[in-house]
């Protein structure tokens, strides 16, 4: 398949790490070839996490400035710490909710204006989709489960992988809490549909 280069970013706790493992399971299923990188910084204390996910045949689990396809943010702001990864008019798609990380918890006034963010982004790309994750989750029974919303919404925009393949590696990857996730992953698919219906 072609190479397809995607981002993750979040805080620590929700679920980046868990989100790149599926991707990669579902990729092994369908034997596209895959490779991953975990970059965890403060992630214990709610700092930036990020993950690269690159599909297809590379060279290494990095993904060089400006080549990134697309960036999945479970936190809007944390876009801005990954958005040198984005090639020009890249998707990026982010949960609409704000959530205060480490350093924003003890300074809140340095947390940036919503509008400023949005702003930022258009100047890289007018390929924004920000999903209420925090209410879809809600909905699906598991307010945690904002990565598993995010997974969801953005999987309804790829070929090279089928939902066969990521529920599958959904349920693989944590039995215990399968059925809450998938419930979130469906919901976030579906309004993810719905708003390119609605385009």
């Amino acid at each position: 398949m072609k190479q397809y280069n995607l981002v993750l970013s979040g805080l620590g706790g929700q679920g980046v790490m868990t989100v790149s493992q599926v991707f990669m399971t579902a990729a092994l299923r369908k034997n596209v070839q895959v490779k991953l990188f975990e970059g965890t910084g403060i992630s214990q204390r709610g700092g930036s996490v990020l993950s690269f996910v690159r599909f297809g045949k590379s060279s290494s689990p990095k993904i060089p400035l400006g080549r990134g396809d697309a960036i999945i943010s479970l936190e809007i702001s944390e876009v801005a710490s990954v958005i040198q990864y984005l090639k020009q008019q890249g998707q990026i798609w982010t949960s609409s909710g704000t959530i205060h990380g480490y350093y924003t918890k003890l300074t809140p006034e340095l947390y940036p204006i919503q509008d400023d963010i949005e702003a930022m982004i258009r100047l890289k790309t007018t390929h924004l989709h920000m999903i209420p994750a925090d209410r879809l989750a809600q909905e699906a029974g598991s307010a945690q489960a904002v990565n598993m919303v995010m997974l969801g919404a953005f999987s309804s925009s790829i070929s090279f992988l089928n939902t066969d393949s990521l529920t599958g590696a959904i349920e693989e990857i944590n039995k215990k809490f399968a059925t809450a996730n998938l419930n979130a992953f469906w919901k976030g698919y579906e309004f993810a549909k719905k708003e390119r219906v609605a385009e």
